[in-house]
């Protein structure tokens, strides 16, 4: 099972910070099986909320930069180390990175998730 702080990283992502349609969130009313609105579900149904969750992340990955880049370019050239060539910041800007390179080994900036 999750631990909280990852439950409550792929809950937000899942309904994106509660703005998605509700009866389309898997916790939802609608959705529950239990014939109550999300915050009462969660609140009663822990185990079956954080089930929810965990299987929903499951099935929907959370993307990286690396997933987006080579989605667009699988020909491009990997590094040993397992991450593609030229440095991140090159391609994406700043926004990646604060701060630039230097001291980290693009992995880190490679495996984030891409914000949406």
């Amino acid at each position: 099972m999750m631990d909280a702080v990852e439950y409550l990283k792929q809950k937000n992502r899942m309904t994106n910070n509660c703005t998605i349609a509700c009866n389309t969130c898997p916790l939802a009313i609608e959705n529950n099986n239990r014939n109550l609105v999300c915050a009462n579900f969660v609140r009663h149904y822990i185990e079956e909320a954080v089930e929810i969750v965990e299987n929903w992340a499951k099935e929907h990955p959370a993307k990286t930069y690396k997933d987006v880049f080579l989605e667009k370019f699988p020909d491009a050239k990997i590094e040993k180390n397992g991450v593609p060539y030229p440095c991140i910041i090159y391609l994406f800007g700043e926004k990646v990175r604060p701060g630039a390179c230097g001291s980290c080994s693009c992995t880190y900036c490679w495996d984030r998730e891409v914000e949406e």
